[in-house]
């Protein structure tokens, strides 16, 4: 994969877009986090990203298998999450303005599990939520495509025009179109993403039972003053949006 030699935005190529695709989808505006997401991201851009502290598994984590990075795992109703800090690889080499982290997912339960960004947070012990920002351009274009293939997932509908190869979820997904207004901005206030962090995102969608997915989240950055964060991720079931928990990896910030 060809990297890109400078930093750039989402590269232009039809004129579809990821909202038109939401509308398609059956999104219905809306958000019970709306107030708070608009608050939050109002917050970041007054007070700037910041520089990126490290992040470190806590003492009590559950080890990650051996793999890239500083990794830890957690799991619940059969559904495993490793999240691995410091293990980007990729242009900008010197990633500093967001806070990646490579996640995998495993689906080893018996129901098909939805993957949304908004459903992803490090959190600090005083509650402090810091969001997981979407790399994918919502407002006019969509990105050159994306080759890769995961077997058992189904892609967020609105995904369609950057992923060919992956088949679009049929059920009920409706495009947060406040959550993307929302954090999106940051990346081209920063001037990211590149088209390397794209290609290597987690998109969103469905992970059927026995499936499996890597790729990476970019989160704001944590504050400096802030001792430890755990990575969250809230589970649902994709058909009934029933909840099967929450998976906490609790991380040092050095």
């Amino acid at each position: 994969m060809a990297q890109s030699a400078r930093y750039q935005p989402a590269v232009a190529r039809s004129g579809a877009t990821l909202e038109g695709a939401g509308r398609r989808a059956g999104w219905r505006g809306g958000s019970p986090r709306r107030a708070g997401t608009i608050l939050a991201a109002a917050t970041f851009l007054a007070t700037g990203c910041g520089a990126r502290p490290d992040l470190v598994p806590a003492p009590g984590a559950q080890p990650a298998p051996p793999g890239p990075g500083a990794g830890a795992m957690g799991e619940v109703a059969g559904i495993t999450i490793i999240a691995r800090a410091d293990a980007w690889s990729g242009f900008p080499e010197n990633l500093q303005e967001v806070t990646p982290i490579l996640v995998t997912i495993d689906n080893g339960g018996d129901a098909p599990v939805r993957i949304r960004y908004n459903e992803f947070a490090l959190v600090a012990p005083t509650g402090k939520r810091y969001a997981a920002i979407p790399p994918f351009n919502v407002e006019g274009t969509a990105v050159e495509s994306i080759g890769v293939r995961y077997p058992g997932f189904w892609v967020a509908p609105y995904y369609s025009h950057y992923y060919p190869f992956l088949r679009p979820y049929g059920g009920y997904f409706p495009f947060d179109r406040y959550y993307y207004d929302a954090y999106y901005p940051q990346f081209v206030r920063i001037r990211l993403p590149t088209a390397d962090m794209i290609q290597k995102a987690l998109p969103e969608g469905v992970l059927e039972p026995g499936g499996r997915i890597t790729g990476y989240v970019y989160f704001e950055n944590v504050d400096g003053d802030v001792p430890q964060v755990d990575f969250t991720a809230e589970l649902h079931d994709a058909a009934t949006g029933r909840p099967f928990g929450v998976v906490r990896i609790p991380f040092l910030v050095e």
